[in-house]
């Protein structure tokens, strides 16, 4: 399942296909993404890490095409890679160099012009609220410090794609919210591809999901849109006063929805509702107030992300919600 092309990708994957001898680890992945914040998700060995390093230039791939901000990866991979920002899950840091030093040198190493590198850095810094440890040793810094000097290399000279794998790992909780603010306000006018294993932000922050396994892309769909369009089913949770379960069951099916739960007494009924049809249960709320009965309550219960994962097939069935 793919999104439709995206007008001015700021990141383009095209039949991207990685061989590791005769292991395909990447199968024909192509996708196009513009501004906002992606995310990549799938199981461990899916092909999430693999499809990180080929787009940020790290290794070379077999068959496709990535281009960066309109620069072809194969054509012009230096030029391609200084349009990326990226941080690895992993990233090794120069202990003895300072943070504003390092940053400089990161500025360089992305073709930041020798007269706009102070500014570029100082952004950086003042993004990541790193001014009062400027001028401290890279290596005397707490973790969650060292993983803020690895986001702010990442955004030094504002690259038009930031590719970040598991940037939040190590983060105190407190200081999550500012990295939340940091990439949002970033992906209002550039391109985020973000890896994680962490569901929760990936719902928080992203907008779109691109889903991973055995190395092929099985899902591909924006949230807000999978919720809109009903491509995933959505599973309510509904409060009915007044009809009889027999009667509240007529409605739910004439609507097209199924019931996956049901209790309840004479006139007081509760339902865990799925419906395909995001319209259907505005249907069943139509029909339940023509009736004369009273809706106590509504609540949508679908993890959208967790549907995707059902959907594409890497949930087992007898892991499912019932």
């Amino acid at each position: 399942m793919n999104e439709s092309t995206v007008q001015h990708p700021g990141l383009a994957v095209a039949g991207l296909t990685k061989l590791y001898g005769k292991r395909p680890a990447v199968q024909n992945v192509s996708f196009e993404l513009g501004k906002g914040v992606t995310a990549l998700l799938g199981p461990n060995g899916a092909g999430k890490s693999t499809i990180i390093r080929c787009v940020s230039g790290l290794i070379d791939w077999n068959q496709g095409d990535i281009t960066v901000g309109g620069v072809n990866g194969r054509l012009d991979p230096q030029l391609a890679r200084s349009k990326i920002g990226y941080l690895p899950e992993r990233a090794a840091f120069p202990n003895d160099l300072r943070v504003a030093d390092y940053l400089g040198y990161a500025a360089h190493m992305k073709k930041v012009s020798r007269a706009e590198r102070a500014d570029a850095v100082e952004a950086a810094l003042e993004d990541m609220d790193l001014k009062p440890v400027a001028r401290r040793l890279v290596g005397n810094l707490s973790k969650g410090y060292r993983q803020r000097v690895g986001l702010a290399q990442a955004l030094v000279g504002k690259p038009p794609v930031l590719v970040l794998d598991e940037p939040l790992a190590g983060i105190d909780p407190l200081h999550i919210w500012d990295f939340r603010d940091v990439l949002t306000s970033y992906a209002s006018e550039h391109t985020i591809l973000l890896s994680t294993h962490m569901i929760p932000e990936a719902r928080v922050l992203c907008d779109r999901v691109l889903v991973v396994a055995d190395g092929r892309l099985v899902f591909d769909g924006s949230l807000i849109g999978a919720e809109l369009s009903g491509r995933v089913a959505r599973r309510w949770r509904i409060g009915v006063l007044g009809p009889s379960l027999d009667e509240l069951r007529s409605e739910v099916a004439a609507v097209g929805a199924s019931i996956v739960y049901q209790a309840g007494g004479d006139t007081s009924n509760n339902l865990v509702v799925d419906a395909e049809d995001p319209q259907s249960i505005s249907a069943l709320v139509r029909a339940t107030i023509d009736r004369g009965w009273s809706v106590a309550h509504l609540e949508p219960l679908t993890d959208l992300i967790g549907a995707a994962f059902e959907r594409a097939g890497l949930i087992p069935a007898e892991q499912r919600a019932p």
